[in-house]
């Protein structure tokens, strides 16, 4: 005999082994903006040692709607006192290449819980080099070595003068407003 229970369908995303920290946080829709308050919309997020992932719920199976990978030029702020006072909301600004998300929560543990966790997986990334500072690894590498050096600087017009913009930066910058910090 079938049994009579009807399963509500798969467990909940919990059980995800890479899972860092996870939860329910509020998210501002509009990104970074300097915008009057917005009350933002509640999604389940998941901080693995990649990326900060949000979901529309915390069921297995539940559609991811938003990824920012983590690397070394990550940066997050702490939560604002002064923006607790004038909404009610403790906010955590995590800063990534493309995206910003400004999340929220009612509880300051709660904040500077996750700020300890996506900092931490920040401080565990590998510093990104860019193609300029490789080139300038290369250059320091061969210094001894004439024949080498002119190939280098042949090969690669970006360490000579051109009258073409430059597309990419030369050295990496943390993404993000670190001076609020």
């Amino acid at each position: 005999m079938r049994s009579l229970i009807v399963e509500k369908g798969p467990g909940p995303v919990e059980d995800e082994p890479d899972a860092l920290v996870k939860g329910w946080l509020q998210r501002e829709m509009r990104g970074c903006m300097k915008t009057p308050w917005i009350r933002p919309r509640k999604y389940w997020f998941v901080l693995t040692p990649d990326s900060l992932d949000y979901y529309s719920s915390n069921e297995k199976g539940a559609r991811r709607l938003g990824s920012l990978v983590l690397t070394s030029l990550c940066s997050v702020l702490w939560p604002d006192k002064q923006l607790y006072k004038e909404t009610g909301y403790w906010s955590v600004t995590v800063f990534g290449r493309k995206h910003c998300y400004r999340l929220y929560t009612e509880h300051l543990n709660e904040a500077v819980r996750w700020v300890c966790a996506v900092q931490k997986v920040i401080d565990s990334k590998a510093p990104v080099q860019t193609p300029t500072q490789l080139l300038m690894r290369d250059v320091e590498e061969h210094r001894d070595s004439p024949e080498i050096l002119e190939q280098i600087y042949r090969c690669n017009p970006i360490l000579r003068y051109t009258s073409g913009p430059l597309y990419a930066p030369l050295l990496p910058f943390p993404y993000g407003s670190l001076d609020q910090s």
